[in-house]
């Protein structure tokens, strides 16, 4: 087996605010640490963006290279040609 060198960095995120946000929001322990892990220390937090609204959301044009992109899907469906999305595992998955 290949040996990585590379070392994980695992945090655990605060109990305390796991707990909160499990009792708050009636998560599972598991749930509550992903949302704390993400930053989240707030039920109030983590409300605003489990429900979020279309208007919290940040225009996907604004991304590089959306116009093209589209245009070339458009120009694929036109011609019956067949479309291949791939990305890394985490594709879009960003802390803020």
């Amino acid at each position: 087996m290949i040996q990585s060198k590379k070392k994980w960095q695992v945090h655990t995120p605060d109990e305390a605010v796991v707990q909160t946000l499990q009792d708050g929001l009636q998560l599972s322990s598991m749930a509550a640490k992903i949302l704390a892990a993400r930053g989240f220390t707030t039920v109030e937090q983590a409300t605003k963006w489990l429900h979020m609204d279309e208007q919290a959301m940040h225009d996907p044009f604004l991304l590089n290279g959306m116009d093209e992109a589209v245009f070339r899907i458009e120009q694929a469906l036109e011609e019956g040609e067949k479309i291949m999305v791939y990305g890394d595992y985490d594709a879009g998955a960003t802390r803020f």
